[in-house]
């Protein structure tokens, strides 16, 4: 299937050579200008990726994500690139995790490009949901039990805020207490990753989970499917 792509807030010479990275045949790439008609064509119109240049002003940038991100926007789930000059990457790696997945510098486009784009497209979409959640883990045989709350879930898994700092491969029991639902959606997961406090603003964890109690998947499934449109 064929994923599209629009670059914007780019110069000539870094928009050639992003388009010389993504030169494969199922991508479809938009040139577009920065303004508020690309701002209305991303929130009117699904693109499986967004290409931003940085630097830029910072007050239009965190607007556009804003929008792109609102309830109602066609690329409300769609993955954020910040393709930034070599001595800006650091800037921008400041944005991650806040709206934005990815920052590459532009000289590593041929390298990373393609792939951070093939790796957003396969995520399966987050919703931003901060529901209480009890957490069990099995340390040295005896259970460690906690309290925290979810920051996004999606099907495959979800992102656990105030949750310690625990290795990824450590293996959950959990209880989501999702909004409008009478019973919690309940199963296992493992860690996968500790998040970047500087970068992500938050401290937590990832988690994918592995498992579930009943039919307490398809719940979250159908929960899902009704609040991501």
């Amino acid at each position: 299937m064929t994923k599209k792509i629009v670059l914007t807030r780019l110069d000539e010479e870094t928009f050639a050579r992003a388009a010389e990275a993504l030169a494969e045949d199922d991508l479809e790439l938009h040139h577009a200008p920065w303004d508020d008609n690309t701002l209305d064509l991303v929130q009117s119109t699904h693109f499986d990726a967004i290409i931003i240049g940085f630097p830029g002003p910072i007050t239009p940038l965190r607007r556009f994500v804003e929008c792109l991100r609102a309830p109602g926007s066609a690329c409300k789930n769609s993955g954020v690139i910040l393709l930034a000059s070599p001595q800006h990457v650091q800037a921008a790696q400041a944005f991650v995790g806040v709206g934005i997945n990815r920052a590459i510098a532009s000289d590593n486009a041929q390298e990373l490009l393609a792939a951070s784009i093939t790796e957003l497209a396969a995520v399966a979409p987050r919703l931003a949901l901060r529901a209480p959640t009890r957490v069990v883990l099995h340390l040295d045989e005896r259970p460690l039990r906690t309290f925290c709350q979810t920051e996004n879930v999606s099907a495959s898994g979800m992102l656990l805020r105030g949750f310690g700092h625990y290795p990824p491969g450590t293996a959950i029991e959990f209880e989501i207490n999702i909004p409008g639902q009478s019973d919690p959606i309940r199963g296992t997961a493992t860690i996968t990753r500790t998040t970047n406090l500087s970068l992500e603003r938050l401290e937590g964890v990832g988690a994918r989970f592995e498992s579930f109690i009943g039919q307490d998947r398809a719940r979250l499934t159908d929960y899902l499917s009704d609040h991501l449109q």
